[in-house]
């Protein structure tokens, strides 16, 4: 089981995307609150970006750079606020491509599939049948994630703002859900006498699953450029 600390920073991540969402929405159906949507859409952007630069030991100069680019924002705010929705657009699009390519990327020859990490954090070594499930599975989320990025794209071009905005921010999430919940039931049926985790316990697995991932990612990057420089 988790913890009470984990618990309430995953209750605070939830409240946080949640309230987002709401105030993108709030701004896309209501006229002349275009600002207030901007805000809700570049807030959360310079927060992740301050982090990031606060913590590398660039930051002498990361630093002035985010507040520079604090101030340009400031300074084109009104046009920007004017077509704030594609920043939320964009936004929505990148993270579901992101998504698509952190699970599609391990299906190429020779790499583990995602899903197959997870399972293996959970179980530890995976038979040929739960090796082969947890490949397919990653494929699934995959088209999931594409397929997610392809509805918001249509809806975004030929549909009202408003329409695009409620799919994006009030049906994502759910979808995802009911994706994580209606597979992790399916395993049920397909792997019947392999001894199931709770959900828990999976999500637990892809947490830390994603910062080894994150962590081999930076250090892969870092000795790339030490090698450049050298």
């Amino acid at each position: 089981m988790p913890s009470l600390t984990q618990v309430a920073r995953g209750a605070a991540a939830v409240g946080a995307l949640a309230a987002c969402e709401l105030g993108t929405h709030y701004a896309a159906s209501t006229p002349g609150a275009q600002g207030f949507g901007l805000m809700v859409v570049v807030a959360p952007l310079l927060a992740i970006a301050l982090a990031a630069a606060a913590r590398t030991q660039h930051r002498v100069w990361l630093l002035p750079l985010w507040a520079l680019g604090c101030g340009i924002l400031w300074m084109l705010r009104a046009p920007l606020g004017r077509h704030f929705e594609w920043g939320a657009y964009f936004e929505h699009l990148g993270f579901n491509l992101a998504m698509a390519y952190v699970f599609g990327r391990t299906l190429a020859a020779g790499r583990r599939a995602l899903c197959s990490q997870f399972a293996a954090m959970v179980h530890g070594t995976l038979t040929p049948a739960v090796a082969q499930y947890t490949r397919q599975i990653t494929v699934a989320w995959t088209v999931f994630f594409l397929m997610i990025a392809g509805v918001s794209t249509l809806l975004f071009a030929v549909s009202p703002v408003v329409v695009w905005s409620t799919f994006a921010n009030y049906m994502t999430l759910p979808l995802v859900t009911m994706m994580f919940v209606g597979e992790h039931a399916w395993r049920r049926v397909a792997l019947p006498n392999v001894q199931r985790a709770s959900l828990f316990a999976a999500a637990r697995a892809y947490r830390q699953t994603m910062r080894q991932t994150a962590h081999h990612t930076m250090r892969h990057g870092m000795h790339g450029q030490a090698e450049r420089v050298q």
